[in-house]
Formats: C-alpha cells, sequence, structure tokens
C-alpha cells in the first residue's frame, strides 16, 4: 500500500501528517527509512526537538516542519498522527507542559517508548483530552537500511484500520509483529536491544580475525557477512539453528573446535542473561512515573 492508500483506508485526510514528538536516533531511522523507501515524502513529516541545533539539522535535511515547542507544533497540526518519542523517565514531563486538550482531535497516538504501558500512556495523557487507541510501536536501529524486526501492540483496536498506519510504516522498515501487550518486554529484548549484543559479537569477531592476522577492514567485512548469511539461512530454510550449527562442524574440524570454546566460555549462557537482563529492565520502566 501506499501513503495515500493508507490514508484513504483509515478515512483520514490526504493531507494528514505524522508528527513525531522527538527525534532522536529511534525517530531519525524510522523516518528516513519511510522516506528513503518513498514510503512517506519529507513533507508529510513533522518534526519537534529540543534544541536549535538539532532543528537546524533536520531543516537542512530538508524536513521544513521542524519546531522547538510541541504545542506550537501541535496547534498547527491538530489532527496529525502522533508518535511520542522522547525518553520514557521524560514523557511525564512532557505531558505535563501540553496544553489541556491539545491531542483531542489527533486520531491516533503511537508510542515508541520503551518499557511504558499503554495503560500509563493512557492515564498520563488524559489532560491532553486524547480518548483514542494507544499504539506501542517498537522498532530497531536496523530500520535505517529496513532490516528491523519491529514489534506493535496497542490497548485496544484502532477504529476505521488506523492501525495499518503503523504496521505499514514498520513494513517498510523491515518485519512487523503485532502480539499482546504482556508479551512486549521480552519480544522488546530480542527484537529491539538485541542488535546491540550483535554489533559486540560482530566486532569481537573481527578482532579474533586481526589477532590472527587479517587486515581490520576485510575482518570487519567477513564477520559482518556472515552474521548476515547466518540470519537469512535460519529465516529462509525453517532450519533449527541447532541443526545449521551441526551443518558446519564437520567431524574434528576446526568450526567444532571454536563451538567447544565457545561453549566452555558461556557465551551461550552470556546471551540468554543478556535477554533476561534486559526483559527485567523494561518491565522496571514500565513502573517509572
Amino acid at each position: 500500500m501506499t501513503w495515500l492508500d493508507v490514508l484513504q483506508s483509515c478515512e483520514l485526510n490526504e493531507d494528514t501528517k505524522l508528527i513525531f514528538i522527538g527525534g532522536g536516533n529511534m525517530a531519525g531511522a524510522l523516518i528516513r527509512r519511510a522516506v528513503n523507501s518513498n514510503f512517506l515524502t519529507k513533507d508529510d513529516i513533522v518534526i519537534s526537538v529540543k534544541s536549535k541545533g538539532s532543528q537546524t539539522k533536520w531543516i537542512d535535511e530538508g524536513y521544513n516542519n521542524t519546531f522547538l515547542d510541541n504545542n506550537d507544533m501541535l496547534k498547527k497540526y491538530p489532527t496529525g498522527i502522533v508518535f511520542i518519542c522522547v525518553k520514557p523517565q521524560l514523557f511525564g514531563s512532557m505531558v505535563d507542559q501540553l496544553e489541556e486538550g491539545i491531542l483531542q482531535d489527533s486520531p491516533l497516538v503511537v508510542s515508541i517508548m520503551a518499557g511504558l504501558s499503554t495503560q500509563s500512556i493512557a492515564e498520563k495523557l488524559h489532560s491532553t483530552l486524547y480518548s483514542q487507541s494507544i499504539v506501542r510501536l517498537m522498532p530497531s536501529t536496523p530500520c535505517l537500511v529496513g532490516a528491523s524486526a519491529s514489534l506493535v501492540c496497542y490497548n485496544q483496536l484502532p477504529e476505521n484500520n488506523r492501525l495499518s498506519i503503523v504496521t505499514e510504516l514498520a513494513s517498510h522498515a523491515g518485519t512487523c509483529t503485532i502480539l499482546d501487550e504482556k508479551q512486549f518486554h521480552a519480544a522488546s529484548a530480542v527484537a529491539a536491544c538485541s542488535p546491540a549484543y550483535v554489533y559486540i559479537l560482530i566486532e569481537a569477531l573481527a578482532d579474533g580475525g586481526v589477532l590472527a592476522g587479517l587486515p581490520r577492514n576485510e575482518a570487519l567485512t567477513l564477520a559482518a557477512q556472515a552474521f548476515q548469511g547466518a540470519a537469512k539461512m535460519v529465516a529462509e530454510t525453517g532450519k533449527h539453528p541447532g541443526l545449521l550449527k551441526d551443518e558446519v562442524c564437520s567431524a574434528g574440524g576446526a568450526t567444532v573446535a571454536g563451538v567447544r570454546l565457545l561453549e566452555k566460555n558461556g557465551v551461550r549462557s552470556a546471551l540468554i542473561e543478556a535477554v533476561k537482563a534486559s526483559t527485567e529492565r523494561s518491565e522496571e520502566m514500565s513502573k517509572i512515573k
């Protein structure tokens, strides 16, 4: 679907804007991917940022609808779809600075804040008179290259097919999975936090190549391609990763010797514990008021 098709299916005006409160790394990756994939134009995007420097940077990129004040932005675009992209610990103070009733005409509010539940978001937005569905979208930074594993949940199904606004945006940035909110903490740890774990593993694998005599650039290229190829094998063959691992491990060979050392040093356990820690931290963040 094109952006115009989405708006028509949602019974929204073709001039409806996507409004981003916050223009940090995650919002930036999502915005730029949507524009680079021709799903949206820069004129479809409205952004608020905290500093003049950030505003200048966005305007220099061609995003002319960039504001320093949320109230000014929302008054100018009262019927836009609002994406809340601030740090979760700043959400409360951000809402406290909004004028009463300022979101009452917005057709949809989408949160990309980690941890905060739809219930806590809805309760905090009460003063803005927003009464529609709250949708949570959790992309990952690989959305910039169309490889995000994005997650979506909601407190109630948005009316008039408006969930498609979020799912189509996410699909242009990679895959999109809709799930129950009670699964969101664990799913976020696996899908959204794990690129950081993988970057560490790629860097470490490249360091090993350098130790063994490879030039740094070649080692990084080979390590990155190895992860990309392995991920594609899991995704496209449908085989269990354990079976794929066994297919690489020849009897008495070099690969199984390396696997033995990984197991000896607890790499598998470290990754399991990392997901557990990220899940628990996400749960803690959901309790931040």
